[in-house]
């Protein structure tokens, strides 16, 4: 009879293929492995369960330094989740939290904040120049209201072109905020007088205007202007502002005392055409330093003619919008 048994149990091993032996393999894995997910369940759940509850304290608007104050004393940690924009709350202060205020959890949980980066900040566009539909897209796209459009006459700027605008342009400001844009009534009637833009211009034309229209021209002079003898280096108040019969203008003329070495080099350079203003800066280095001798918004297609002094040699640069489009060594 024994050797039957042995017999058969050999005819059933015989039998069972290399298959069937791995799925037991398998079998017996995943019967541990869930053996082990369970007492690892039980263990992290009776761990648990034998922390105190909190509650989660009010995070909202306070400092981020404040709100990590606040959860240690409850034993809770803090996890940034994201920053955002908010209007109303500081930067570097919990804008959100989750869970909310006076959640009931058990110590060492983790509350996810959101910091806030306070209101958001944009560059005002120059819009001086444009015609008025392009000035008003230009500052939607950059996060502003167009809330006022007022209208002036212009000696410089045709009809329909933006002649100033309120912020100025490149300043930095919240964003939503209200621009005022002015635009052009085009050259002004007879009865309404503007005043011109005198700045590198000499002072005779200045003279000339002011007698023909009984405007009160005073005059000073700077002896250390960096503009040729006798140019204007300034004006009150500024070009196309509207006067009227016995108003006071003011100019400023360049009485720089000339060297027997004193040179002068005469610039011009001519705008690109294009659909806006630019600002055009022009400085100029010698031994005594650097300084602007330009730095004013022009047309497109504007001519610059200008007499630049210096001694021995100097550097003339030319920026227009901030970039250096033209340096020139001048001996």
């Amino acid at each position: 009879m024994s050797n039957k048994t042995e017999n058969f149990d050999e005819f059933l091993n015989r039998k069972k293929s290399p298959l069937s032996k791995w799925i037991i393999v398998a079998l017996i894995c995943l019967f541990f492995v869930a053996l082990i997910a369970v007492s690892a369940d039980w263990v992290l759940g009776a761990l648990i369960h034998t922390r105190k509850e909190v509650t989660v304290p009010d995070l909202i608007h306070k400092p981020v330094s404040q709100a990590l104050d606040l959860l240690a004393k409850q034993n809770l940690a803090a996890k940034q989740a994201g920053v955002e924009f908010a209007k109303d709350v500081p930067p570097g202060s919990v804008l959100r939290q989750i869970p909310s205020a006076g959640s009931t959890v058990r110590e060492g949980r983790i509350i996810r904040v959101w910091i806030s980066q306070g209101d958001e900040m944009v560059f005002v566009p120059n819009t001086v120049g444009a015609t008025l539909r392009d000035g008003q897209l230009a500052i939607r796209q950059a996060g502003l209201n167009v809330t006022k459009v007022e209208n002036a006459y212009s000696l410089t700027y045709e009809k329909g072109v933006i002649i100033s605008q309120n912020p100025k342009a490149d300043s930095m400001v919240q964003k939503g905020t209200d621009v005022t844009l002015i635009s052009s009534n085009g050259a002004p009637p007879a009865s309404v007088v503007l005043v011109p833009n005198f700045k590198s211009k000499k002072l005779a034309q200045a003279t000339l205007w002011a007698s023909n229209h009984d405007i009160n021209l005073i005059i000073k002079e700077d002896p250390y202007s960096v503009f040729p003898n006798g140019v204007i280096a300034e004006q009150s108040p500024r070009a196309d502002s509207q006067v009227s019969p016995k108003s006071t203008v003011q100019v400023v003329v360049s009485r720089r005392a000339t060297a027997d070495d004193e040179k002068s080099y005469h610039l011009h350079y001519e705008l690109p055409q294009g659909k806006k203003d630019s600002l055009v800066r022009i400085s100029v280095e010698d031994i005594t330093g650097t300084s602007d001798v330009m730095n004013e918004t022009k047309q497109p297609g504007s001519k610059i003619d200008l007499e630049i002094p210096f001694t021995s040699y100097a550097t003339v640069r030319v920026f227009v919008d901030g970039v250096l489009v033209r340096e020139r060594e001048v001996k």
